[in-house]
């Protein structure tokens, strides 16, 4: 008589702790979802820059706007991975003297693009990579100009 009233107290601890760990359990599932969600971006955002940077090293985007749009799709629309649409910059430097300004790119200067875009965040209380900011940035050797590029 007394084994059947043992197995009566403890009826209900496996749902007790099953309470208990199910909320440190949710936070690692949410987090690693977060996280992946996170490094997608930013490979999507390498894959931005190196785009970026492979139409400005040929001469086919020269002016921001055609860079821009050649990138990113339309103006208004972000990539699925990003909850803003990216910002793009590119700076092009002379190869033989880079700290100098000049106005006259030729091939084998060097074009710097960065891609700046804030990924999807579920808004769950998990610690955030650089607050969502994905930053991507890439060199590239000028080989052909056609027209005489900006800098944007």
């Amino acid at each position: 008589m007394t084994v059947l009233l043992r197995r009566r107290a403890d009826r209900g601890a496996s749902a007790v702790e099953f309470a208990l760990v199910l909320p440190f359990l949710l936070l690692l599932v949410f987090g690693l979802i977060q996280y992946g969600l996170y490094f997608w971006a930013l490979q999507g955002g390498s894959d931005l820059a190196r785009g970026a940077a492979r139409l400005s090293a040929v001469g086919n985007a020269n002016d921001c706007t055609t860079l821009t749009n050649s990138v990113t799709g339309t103006p208004a629309a972000a990539p699925g991975y990003a909850s803003t649409v990216p910002t793009v910059t590119r700076t092009y430097t002379d190869a033989e003297t880079p700290n100098a300004v000049l106005g006259q790119w030729e091939p084998g200067d060097k074009v710097t693009v960065t891609v700046t875009f804030t990924a999807i965040d579920m808004k769950f209380p998990v610690p955030f990579i650089q607050g969502g900011t994905v930053s991507q940035r890439v060199d590239a050797r000028v080989e052909r100009i056609d027209g005489q590029p900006t800098n944007c």
